[in-house]
């Protein structure tokens, strides 16, 4: 495959690629421990080179169904280093560093979930339910609904927490 290339070569082509991976780790390979990422999904993205950081937000999010942080493995670098990028400028930076060191590959990324900002306590038992809905002036629905609420959120309908409920990204 022939490249066409300006005078101060810069690739003409107006695409990029990005190689993203998602809901997988980062672990050491048994043989000889370099870093691979194992599991979890790994697909290609194609772009306009022109793509803004948020724009490229939005294609992650619609691709993986969630709230990403973006992080790039740097070309001559291994998975051990990767660079955050979260604005315009750190995206241009990348895509000039893979342009510079190796024009052909595809860009390495790695999103990461999301990690809520707020955090929900367990709710303790099925009576601070009650307590909290009698606070707030909302009245907790007896019989059969109340029954499929509790079940729902882990506990039995004597007030016994069986389970915690985990509120949070995947």
């Amino acid at each position: 495959m022939t490249r066409v290339t300006d005078s101060v070569n810069k690739p003409s082509t107006t695409t990029i690629k990005f190689l993203y991976s998602y809901n997988g780790k980062i672990l050491p390979r048994h043989t000889d421990a370099t870093l691979r990422y194992i599991g979890g999904h790994t697909r290609v993205l194609s772009v306009n080179r022109s793509i803004s950081y948020s724009e490229l937000i939005i294609k992650f999010y619609e691709a993986c169904g969630f709230s990403v942080t973006v992080k790039c493995k740097l070309p001559s670098e291994d998975l051990d280093v990767l660079v955050s990028v979260s604005s315009d400028e750190e995206l241009a930076d990348v895509i000039e560093e893979y342009e510079r060191v190796s024009p052909d590959a595809k860009i390495r990324v790695v999103l990461c979930p999301v990690s809520s900002v707020k955090s929900v306590s367990p709710v303790p038992s099925v009576e601070s339910l009650v307590e909290y809905s009698a606070d707030s002036k909302r009245v907790a629905c007896p019989g059969r609904q109340w029954r499929r609420e509790c079940s729902r959120f882990g506990c039995n309908v004597e007030g016994v927490n069986k389970k915690r409920l985990q509120i949070g990204g995947r």
